[in-house]
């Protein structure tokens, strides 16, 4: 992950990694194809430590998903760090637009394994629509404000204070919605 966040994709350099982890070239294609194969495996351990944490943020706040989510936050921010710095080197780089695209593809069963690690521990009690169908819609939206808010944090992180009241705010929206009529 250190050479991930130290360069752009395109500089990522399996040499570098090899020395890091003093290990010979042989056992690192022991285990990797190439460095496509090793920023997998990085997602793939971030996913579960996502998980992990969601479960943590979920029974703390009793399933209760916009206190879950607000807590996520939080721990975001305090956690992801290294993780943003990487995304940021990922997002920069040309040659990795299509091949997100092509991970995320081939890890959707993995996906939705996450989905439905984090809809469990949920109370759904309050949702008119309990489907994983629209929990997955939701969860986008959610994690869509939350990766910009951890952004915004990125850059400004002198706004904390401005930036859980936005995150909070657009919650508050998602949860209530902003029409006074009902439907």
């Amino acid at each position: 992950m250190e050479e991930f966040i130290r360069v752009p994709f395109e500089k990522v350099s399996i040499n570098k990694m090899i020395q890091k982890a003093g290990i010979s070239r042989g056992s690192f294609y022991t285990y990797f194809q190439d460095k496509f194969d090793v920023l997998a495996c990085i997602f793939e351990d971030a996913s579960e430590k996502l998980l992990e944490s969601w479960r943590e943020c979920a029974e703390k706040n009793s399933g209760d998903l916009w206190k879950t989510a607000e807590t996520f936050f939080d721990y975001s921010i305090t956690n992801t760090k290294e993780h943003m710095l990487m995304l940021k080197n990922l997002s920069e780089s040309e040659k990795m637009f299509g091949e997100i695209h092509k991970m995320r593809q081939s890890c959707d069963s993995g996906l939705y394994t996450l989905l439905e690690g984090m809809y469990e521990p949920v109370d759904k009690g309050n949702f008119k629509d309990q489907t994983m169908e629209t929990f997955e819609n939701l969860i986008s939206m959610i994690f869509l404000e939350l990766l910009h808010c951890m952004g915004w944090h990125y850059h400004h992180p002198e706004d904390e204070e401005k930036i859980k009241n936005v995150f909070r705010k657009k919650l508050e929206i998602l949860q209530y919605g902003i029409c006074k009529c009902q439907l």
